[in-house]
């Protein structure tokens, strides 16, 4: 009878999830723990690099726990590769410097004295090691009282190998301290979720041996470890001359020595927009200039510049330096503005413009309303109309002052002496305009006194008259031809109706006194109008101009050279130090 034997142990991984084993599902459980950690925890301010790192992280921990080269895993492959680096087999050298300028000494059969003392040395030590070890193992069996020490390498091993297959309790084993590990893990997990903020670490106090904080101007002193060479003092580029319009700047430079120049222009609704770039070399003297764009609520220019002496720098226009926009005044008669502004060293110089005038316009004008026996007058509320317009404009910087006369619709052109190498002028602008205005005066009512008099009018008037009726009776005789007569009796009645008539009676009127008003037309009303509008601006200025000296270049000491001293030379030492040739 042939018996078959089913194999109950197979050199093969058991797969819980997909194609991961256990031991493989708690590793990428505790990876997945530790990049998290890293995310919250690494002292980086930006999140976005702390996420990237952490994902890097993370793959790298998912690559050496599921990765193989070769059926091996990849921990294993770069301990090997690490100790074939940096073990003694390998030598990262070319031929050449293996070989010997000299042939090598050939030693004796019997070790020379050091050689037997150096020998005598490694062997007493090893043999004392071998003792503390010995003890060392002696009183940790004592302590733990036969039980094993607790060996960390041998609990993620297979419980699959032949080694364990007598023992029926190594699975069981395994499966208690692989769930030890996913404990572990799972715990690690939620301390780290549950955990809030993390403490802010100090930002360390520079100093010998401290790194400089991240917000330190000096933390590029970290990447270099050496000091940079001490700048030459001395300005490289000035500016010139400035001229500001409406869309646009024109920048004057001068060079104090050899630069390379380079501009730029920024603007934009935040002011970050690049919207001019360029570059030149400018000579020692040499004047340069650029219409750069004006855009944006903070437009700003930079112009940077590198030396002959390898040395950097620049200057910026921006803020209170660049006056933009131009400021305009809106006012009730005419909107005063500045088209342009100048700025020199030494002056200041720009142009006004008075435009957008009214024509018509509500005002009071003072008028006589009556005259005569009564007297009223006082300012009336008219619509006139703008005949004319002029003013004057006064502009102050510090204590220079400078008057310009406009007449609409134009403009004026002023300038000012301010002190040289000032950082920011203020400057002040006050207008004061003036307007002739004309509209339609009302009729003048003149009131004349007259004594005591008589008159008789005649005033018509409307009455009712009233209806009437009245019976008429009346006998009648006819007489006939026979000679008699009949008499009849008759009535009649008579009826007048009412009615509304106008009767003119003759009134006669005795006045004690009497005011007769008399109301003459006029033709026009003249009055004037006056205001008052006042801005300002502030505009950067530049140091004077002073030509750059760089420093002379220090001569190179020269490289030291043996010669041999001559015989006069060599007495000459000797006797100084009182030796003497032993021949």
């Amino acid at each position: 009878m042939q018996a078959h034997e089913v194999p109950t142990h197979v050199q093969a991984e058991d797969k819980v999830l997909l194609w991961f084993t256990f031991p493989q599902i708690v590793a990428v459980t505790a990876v997945g723990a530790l990049a998290y950690g890293f995310y919250r925890y690494a002292p980086i301010p930006w999140p976005e690099v702390r996420i990237g790192l952490a994902v890097l992280f993370a793959l790298a921990g998912l690559a050496a726990i599921v990765g193989r080269i070769g059926g091996r895993r990849l921990p294993l492959v770069a301990a090997d590769l690490l100790q074939f680096q940096i073990g003694g087999r390998h030598y990262a050298g070319t031929p050449a410097e293996l070989a010997r300028s000299e042939p090598p000494v050939t030693e004796g059969d019997s070790p020379g004295l050091v050689q037997h003392v150096a020998q005598k040395t490694r062997r007493r030590l090893r043999r004392l090691h071998r003792g503390f070890k010995a003890r060392r193992v002696r009183r940790s069996r004592e302590r733990r009282n036969g039980r094993r020490t607790p060996r960390p390498q041998r609990w993620l091993r297979n419980r699959w190998k032949p080694r364990n297959r007598g023992n029926g309790n190594a699975g069981h084993a395994a499966m208690r301290r692989i769930a030890l590990l996913a404990a572990a893990a799972l715990l690690a997990v939620t301390a780290v979720a549950a955990s809030g903020d993390p403490t802010p670490t100090p930002v360390p106090t520079p100093g010998p041996g401290t790194p400089y904080p991240q917000t330190s101007p000096e933390r590029w002193r970290n990447e270099v470890d050496f000091d940079p060479v001490a700048p030459v003092p001395g300005r490289r580029l000035f500016i010139e001359r400035l001229a500001v319009f409406e869309e646009e700047a024109t920048v004057t430079l001068r060079a104090a020595t050899d630069i390379d120049l380079t501009v730029q222009a920024f603007g934009g609704p935040g002011g970050q927009e690049l919207h001019f770039y360029s570059g030149a070399r400018v000579g020692a003297g040499e004047t340069i200039f650029y219409t750069l764009p004006l855009s944006g609520d903070a437009p700003s220019f930079t112009f940077a510049w590198v030396d002959t002496l390898g040395q950097a720098g620049g200057i910026s226009l921006k803020g209170d330096q660049l006056p933009h926009p131009l400021p305009v005044v809106e006012g009730e008669l005419c909107d005063v503005r500045v088209t342009e502004i100048h700025l020199s060293p030494g002056a200041i110089s720009g142009r006004l413009a008075v435009d957008e005038c009214i024509e018509r316009i509500e005002h009071p004008i003072d008028l006589t309303l009556v005259t005569g026996e009564e007297h009223i007058a006082g300012p009336m509320m008219m619509k006139a109309r703008v005949t004319d317009v002029y003013g004057t404009v006064t502009v102050y910087s510090g204590d220079s002052t400078a008057t310009v006369n406009v007449d609409p619709p134009g403009g004026g052109v002023f300038r000012l002496t301010v002190p040289p190498g000032k950082a920011v002028h203020e400057l002040s602008i006050e207008a004061v305009m003036q307007a002739n205005l004309r509209a339609n005066a009302p009729p003048l009512v003149v009131l004349t006194l007259i004594p005591e008099r008589e008159e008789t009018r005649l005033v018509p008037v409307k009455v009712l008259r009233p209806g009437t009726s009245k019976t008429v009776s009346e006998t009648v005789t006819v007489r006939h031809r026979n000679g008699t007569t009949t008499s009849h009796e008759i009535s009649a009645r008579l009826i007048i109706p009412s009615e509304i008539i106008t009767v003119v009676p003759s009134v006669l009127i005795k006045y004690e006194e009497y005011i007769a008003a008399e109301v003459r037309p006029r033709g026009s009303a003249y009055g004037s109008r006056e205001e008052t509008v006042e801005m300002g601006l502030t505009i950067g200025a530049d140091a004077l101009y002073r030509p750059f000296t760089p420093p002379a270049t220090p001569v190179p000491t020269p490289t030291p050279v043996q010669t041999p001293l001559t015989e006069g030379e060599s007495k000459g030492l000797f006797g100084i130090f009182g030796w003497e040739w032993p021949w």
